[in-house]
């Protein structure tokens, strides 16, 4: 602490024109309460620099933590993004097998629809074998009819063609042999000669 001097009332105390030589103190008065302050002075200013260290740290721990979470914020972002993503793929990969799954029924069923077509086409084939077979037995039946009844038809024509001979070559000759019996005696004489 420095030397006041109270130039209002006691203007001279403490004053000297002369040189002082040094070192003109014979004792010195301790002041336990100055010195109580100088320390707590001391103390201050050490607590202020360790403050402004402190917040220097603190600024710096600032921007670590700053940095550290703009790096975890980008780090979220990204998995938010990749977890997006993610649920963007797996939707279309469950449409993609839905699609398979519902062209698969489609085919199945168009696979069915066709199987029922050939069986009811091999139905028809089998039907339209059986009728053919019917048409051909029928055929061969009318046929066999037939055959029997132009026989029978000849026969009655040829015993119609006998009887009408034979009345006529009765008519013309006044015998009463059977044109049959004249052909058979001249059968019997061509085969003499």
């Amino acid at each position: 602490m420095g030397l006041y001097i109270n130039n209002g009332k006691h203007p001279k105390v403490y004053k000297n024109k002369k040189k002082i030589p040094e070192p003109n103190q014979k004792f010195v008065r301790r002041d336990y309460l100055t010195e109580v302050i100088d320390e707590q002075q001391k103390a201050n200013v050490s607590l202020i620099i360790a403050i402004n260290e402190m917040k220097h740290q603190f600024l710096n721990q600032e921007v670590v933590q700053a940095n550290y979470w703009d790096k975890v914020t980008n780090q979220l972002n990204e998995l938010r993004t990749s977890n997006l993503q993610h649920k963007e793929y797996e939707e279309l990969i469950i449409h993609l097998l839905k699609t398979q799954e519902e062209l698969q029924k489609q085919l199945s069923e168009k696979i069915s629809k066709q199987e029922e077509f050939q069986t009811g086409v091999l139905n028809r084939l089998d039907q339209q074998e059986a009728l053919t077979e019917k048409i051909a037995r029928q055929i061969n039946h009318i046929r066999s009819i037939l055959f029997e009844r132009t026989n029978y038809l000849a026969e009655k024509i040829d015993e119609g063609y006998k009887l009408t001979t034979s009345y006529v070559y009765n008519l013309m000759t006044g015998s009463d042999q059977p044109i049959t019996f004249y052909l058979m005696n001249s059968k019997k004489g061509e085969k003499q000669k």
